[in-house]
């Protein structure tokens, strides 16, 4: 995690027991551990040997977390935002820029998208900016971590919503 980072998408998302004694600092640690317990030793090495770094894959996998509606798409998902990444291209990601928004706008962290939003100057849009945002945007599943370490091999460089309830998308 680079220096001035917070621990936001490596606080591991599960459910925890609690015990009446247990601290603040006691419960980040149990979720850094199952962090370390889920996240393999094998997927730390894929991610350093595809060059990456693990605060890089935990940014896109925040993404992909938040973007997948189903699970089976997460690699798909993944795939479209690592083949616009590789070639220089906006990410261009809806979830990075509701965090942009956060809790602004009718007490909600993932407001709907108005098109002012699209063009909206802040480090977490990945509509004006080129790359990746500065962090994580959620604390991704082990499903997403794996699907950016391990995408799917499309062709894709985008997706849109099914808009037939089923929480798919077109590719």
């Amino acid at each position: 995690i680079p220096a001035g980072s917070s621990l936001e998408g490596f606080l591991f998302p599960a459910t925890y027991e609690v015990g009446v004694n247990q601290t603040a600092i006691d419960l980040r640690n149990q979720m850094l551990d199952a962090f370390d317990n889920n996240v393999t030793a094998t997927m730390q090495r894929d991610t350093t040997s595809q060059g990456w770094t693990m605060f890089q894959i935990i940014t896109v996998a925040s993404i992909v977390e938040r973007e997948a509606i189903l699970p089976i798409e997460r690699p798909q998902i993944a795939s479209v935002y690592l083949n616009r990444y590789n070639i220089g291209q906006k990410l261009d990601a809806d979830p990075a820029v509701k965090y942009a928004i956060g809790n602004s706008r009718d007490g909600s962290w993932w407001p709907p998208l108005t098109v002012d939003d699209y063009s909206l100057v802040a480090t977490y849009s990945t509509y004006t900016n080129t790359g990746l945002p500065p962090g994580p945007i959620a604390s991704p599943s082990v499903s997403s971590i794996r699907a950016v370490i391990y995408p799917a091999d499309t062709p894709y460089f985008y997706f849109r919503a099914a808009c037939d309830g089923s929480g798919a998308h077109v590719f």
